[in-house]
């Protein structure tokens, strides 16, 4: 059985200083219409308030310029299936997961 102590204390800047063990973090976070965006001593995670392996999301709010591979088509892991238009600048999004793709929303 394993256990460890662990101290939160708040900082003024609304951060936290998390202590689990001889160890110190600072954390911060921001709820996000994706989810929880937590910053862990300059790393981020996102934590997905929805986690559905069969949908393709993004934690960049974009424009769909056009989609890479036609509906039904294969997509594996890592490989880019659709190009987002966001702040002026196009980016691949790659999938997640290997699978077949489906459009339930057109480009635009």
């Amino acid at each position: 059985k394993w256990s460890s102590e662990v101290k939160v204390r708040e900082q003024p800047d609304q951060s936290l200083l998390v202590t689990v063990g001889s160890n110190v973090y600072s954390v911060t976070g921001s709820e996000e219409p994706l989810g929880l965006r937590m910053i862990v001593d300059g790393s981020t995670i996102m934590l997905p308030t929805v986690f559905d392996p069969s949908e393709l999301r993004s934690d960049v709010t974009g424009k769909v310029v056009r989609f890479l591979k036609e509906d039904g088509a294969k997509v594996n892991k890592g490989e880019p299936y659709v190009e987002l238009e966001a702040m002026k600048m196009i980016m691949q999004l790659s999938a997640g997961e290997s699978g077949k793709l489906q459009h339930n929303l057109a480009g635009g």
